[in-house]
């Protein structure tokens, strides 16, 4: 499976000039994309799944691309199996309680709350999935790959127009996975820590 990856190296020699430029203005490697960007890689009755690794100054080193066949897998509330990677989503940990306020007016065990509302948009909804990770060593088949991941959704036959969907940002605004902590104490995700209190004072988190 990983020998399909095709490797678009013409178009990682024109992202990088404009990459490098973002980053010189502050633009992280993790920032979410516009949707504009998300639909370069959509094909016409298919799903597509892009992941982008970045060095340590935040420059785009390597881009592998994948037509995904069949469904990706939710594995847990931050685990994702998608065209044979396994990903988990950066800096979270999954399902902090038994149960969540889904929906807003049910109580469902979270782990449930996490497949309906992931697998929806995955499986039913998505046509581009990126995920963006650092370059720490060569990706290898049943590695584990730390990454923030977002999808491209809406469009032509949907009634709504094209959107991102930020993957890390839901899970914790509905209080399906909580922010981790580093041994000293500090937050892994301090960008989603004002998400995460939002999405406790909307009531979604500690249905217990």
């Amino acid at each position: 499976m990983f020998g399909q990856l095709r490797v678009c190296g013409v178009a990682i020699s024109l992202m990088l000039t404009s990459t490098a430029l973002a980053n010189e203005f502050g633009e992280h490697s993790y920032a979410e994309p516009a949707p504009s960007y998300l639909r370069q890689f959509a094909e016409e009755g298919g799903k597509v799944f892009v992941l982008e690794r970045f060095d340590a100054k935040g420059i785009l080193v390597d881009r592998a691309i994948e037509r995904v066949g069949g469904e990706i897998t939710i594995t847990g509330a931050v685990e994702r199996r998608i065209a044979g990677y396994d990903v988990q989503l950066r800096g979270l940990k999954g399902c902090p309680v038994e149960t969540v306020t889904y929906n807003r007016v049910q109580t469902w065990p979270c782990i449930n709350a996490v497949r309906d509302y992931v697998g929806g948009i995955y499986n039913k909804r998505a046509r581009v999935i990126l995920c963006k990770t650092l370059v720490l060593s060569t990706v290898q088949q049943g590695q584990v790959i730390p990454a923030s991941c977002f999808l491209l959704v809406g469009g032509e036959g949907e009634g709504e127009p094209y959107r991102t969907v930020n993957d890390d940002d839901s899970m914790v605004f509905l209080g399906l996975a909580e922010i981790g902590k580093t041994p000293d104490g500090r937050s892994r995700r301090p960008d989603l820590e004002h998400t995460q209190s939002l999405g406790k004072t909307m009531g979604f988190q500690n249905a217990d």
